[in-house]
């Protein structure tokens, strides 16, 4: 029995125990507010630490938005709600010095984390993009109204000059440069130059500039009255170029294409003219774009393809000059400004063509409309599947 007592007496106490424990650890409001109180900054190092708990890190590349709070002649801060304002400064703000004053304080911009924390533990920031942004909308108002703009040469590529427009990369065409220019342009690198914006295109980014004032309907209208179509004009050569040479043509200024100089095929126009050569030509017409006339200098000449069917017949057996070697064949030249070619299928892999090597052919079939000829080399021993 006192066994029994003793068990019962254990199990109350036990069981208060077991209360005791259970109210212990269960909070009430008030014991939670205190917790919380005692958790509270007491000091401002703790203040800084519990803010920059609450911030997510920044990472290099990161957009971020801000509040322009100064503008100053070498750097700009802007509030991005983080530990500490970021700033635009060095290279960052040099790339962008021309459009830094027309920010103000309290402008939202999208700027990009360049360092997290540099060693002053300033956060750097980059508006290059921003800037690039506002860099082509500038561009295609200055497209939509015919205002002119500056770009600085960089480098001479075959076909013009490598632009730099306030950061963007452009060209300029040796086609639109300016007549004074025209067989000068290495001395354009490292100037600074007046254009015009021909094209812009920022999703493809592509921008294209003229140093030729944008033609105008005018413009088009009193050149036009001025040329006469099929015209013979005289005039000297002011520049040869890759793709054609220009000229000077009773006062106006004209271009002679590559494909117009002479009926053959032209490889390089300086091997037919230099700068001050006089040169006749013929006017095609007016280039609405650039406003220049267009000539032709073989349309003087006698077009040799006139009088092939004369010449020249099917199965006809004759003799040329290798001129050209191509994937699909090798071209022979028959006559000046007639070439004709042997397809590649016509030529055994064991036989071997170079340029400048006679071969005796075959004219296997004539296309006067289209100018061509098709021509077979002519075998003592035809091949085993030649064709």
């Amino acid at each position: 029995m006192a066994l029994k007592k003793h068990t019962a007496s254990s199990l109350q106490t036990s069981a208060k125990s077991s209360k005791k424990i259970t109210k212990s650890n269960i909070s009430s409001p008030k014991a939670e507010s205190r917790k919380q109180v005692s958790k509270e900054p007491r000091t401002m190092e703790e203040l800084l630490v519990q803010e920059e708990l609450k911030l997510s890190p920044l990472t290099r590349g990161q957009a971020v938005e801000g509040i322009i709070v100064s503008v100053g002649p070498r750097e700009i801060l802007i509030d991005i709600a983080a530990k500490s304002e970021g700033i635009v400064t060095g290279r960052e703000f040099d790339s962008i010095r021309d459009l830094a004053g027309g920010l103000s304080v309290g402008d939202k911009v999208t700027a990009q984390v360049v360092y997290p924390e540099n060693d002053q533990g300033q956060i750097v920031l980059s508006l290059r993009q921003a800037g690039g942004e506002k860099r082509w909308k500038v561009l295609e108002e200055a497209k939509e109204d015919g205002s002119s703009v500056k770009v600085l040469g960089m480098e001479v590529n075959r076909g013009g000059l490598i632009v730099d427009c306030g950061g963007l990369r452009g060209f300029l065409p040796s086609s639109q440069l300016d007549s004074k220019m025209m067989g000068k342009i290495n001395q354009m690198v490292g100037q600074n130059i007046e254009v015009w914006v021909l094209e812009v295109d920022q999703v493809s980014n592509r921008l294209i500039f003229s140093q030729r004032r944008r033609t105008t309907k005018d413009d088009i209208a009193k050149i036009s009255s001025k040329v006469k179509i099929g015209e013979k004009y005289e005039g000297t050569v002011s520049a040869v170029l890759p793709f054609g040479i220009f000229v000077d043509l009773s006062g106006l200024e004209g271009m002679v294409h590559i494909s117009e100089i002479a009926w053959e095929k032209v490889a390089d126009p300086s091997h037919y003219f230099k700068v001050g050569d006089k040169v006749s030509a013929i006017a095609l017409g007016v280039d609405e774009a650039s406003g220049r006339v267009n000539f032709s200098v073989k349309q003087l000449l006698d077009d040799p393809w006139k009088k092939i069917g004369e010449k020249y017949s099917r199965d006809q057996q004759i003799s040329g000059k290798i001129t050209r070697l191509t994937p699909y064949g090798a071209f022979v030249n028959l006559e000046k400004g007639v070439d004709g070619l042997i397809h590649i299928s016509k030529i055994p892999p064991d036989f071997s063509l170079n340029v400048g090597d006679g071969v005796d052919c075959t004219i296997e079939s004539l296309d006067l409309e289209g100018r061509k000829i098709s021509l077979s080399l002519v075998l003592k021993e035809k091949p085993i599947m030649y064709r």
